[in-house]
């Protein structure tokens, strides 16, 4: 039982080691990277989400009770995918082929950097999430003396006590008295989200407007990954 559904890095590698000393048999965790080979574009983005979806369950069906869905190791070529996209995309293929019950998915993201980031993942389906690099961001304010009177380690605890009041709030405005309630409830309306996008990966989810899908979101994901990742030498 988890206090906040944010956790920080000890604590999902426990979750991933929880059975390394044989101590909980009946529990078993792995970690699935959500990275696609971004010069792909979104045909690559669609085919590494159902290909996740596809080892999700093989998973599953060999008794894993909790699955991490990571964005760590992005590289020039590869890149994240969108933390809320992939949870989503894999909550829905797993309710569909009717063993959603069967594990937990953790989130590790590190495009997760607001309250209303985390209270998304955990209406889409999230059980916990790990917002790794929002973490490691505040530890470094802190080194750098930009954030003073306090140790990266009390900082990373205030980020998580933060989020973790956040989402409560959340959850009381909507009438939601329990995190296991709120979770993958989907008390959401998308704006400006193409409405095949939302059937495949928000299905159920209301989108009156329409707007965007794959395409748009692969080509900001490239956008990003290209700053990180310059083509001239001197910029890297």
């Amino acid at each position: 039982t988890l206090p906040f559904p944010v956790i920080d890095n000890d604590e999902l590698a426990k979750i991933v080691h929880i059975n390394v000393d044989g101590s909980q048999p009946d529990l078993a965790a792995t970690k699935v990277s959500a990275l696609y080979e971004v010069d792909g574009g979104a045909e690559a983005l669609k085919a590494r989400v159902e290909a996740i979806c596809a080892e999700v369950s093989a998973h599953v069906a060999a008794g894993m009770t909790f699955i991490v869905l990571s964005d760590r190791d992005s590289s020039a070529l590869l890149a994240p995918i969108p933390s809320l996209l992939i949870t989503a995309a894999v909550h829905h293929h797993l309710i569909r082929e009717k063993s959603r019950t069967k594990v937990g998915l953790i989130v590790e993201a590190g495009d997760v950097r607001e309250v209303h980031h985390v209270a998304l993942l955990v209406g889409y389906g999230a059980a916990a999430v790990n917002p790794y690099l929002a973490m490691e961001s505040v530890e470094d304010l802190v080194r750098r003396g930009i954030v003073t009177g306090v140790t990266p380690e009390k900082a990373v605890r205030n980020l998580v006590k933060a989020l973790g009041k956040g989402i409560l709030k959340v959850m009381s405005k909507m009438g939601v008295s329990t995190v296991a309630s709120y979770t993958g409830a989907q008390i959401f309306e998308a704006i400006g989200l193409a409405q095949d996008l939302v059937d495949e990966f928000f299905t159920g989810t209301v989108s009156r407007l329409g707007g965007i899908g794959l395409d748009e979101i692969a080509a900001e994901v490239a956008s990003r990954h290209a700053t990180a990742h310059p083509t001239r030498p001197d910029l890297r």
